[in-house]
């Protein structure tokens, strides 16, 4: 134990990576992403942006932009799209 105690700065630092779509991180998510932020942890987070909810099949989210026809909002968005920054 004291051999593996000694040679600790040998060891890779642990880090935890969050992927996923725009939806889960603007709406569903943020409060959580919220929440992670405000405890300073090392977390690196990837969000694609797909300016929909993709997992319903293309509904819109904070992250459509405006005047967008997909297939759940044929009439187009009429607020302008969320921004993470």
């Amino acid at each position: 134990m004291d051999d593996i105690y000694g040679n600790r700065k040998l060891f890779v630092k642990e880090t935890q990576w969050l992927i996923g779509g725009d939806g889960w991180s603007y709406d569903i998510g943020f409060g959580g992403l919220d929440h992670i932020f405000s405890k300073g942890r090392n977390i690196n987070i990837l969000i694609f942006d797909t300016e929909m909810y993709s997992n319903t099949g293309g509904q819109m989210s904070k992250s459509t932009v405006k005047a967008t026809s997909i297939k759940f909002a044929v009439g187009g968005k009429r607020e302008t799209k969320k921004d993470m920054g």
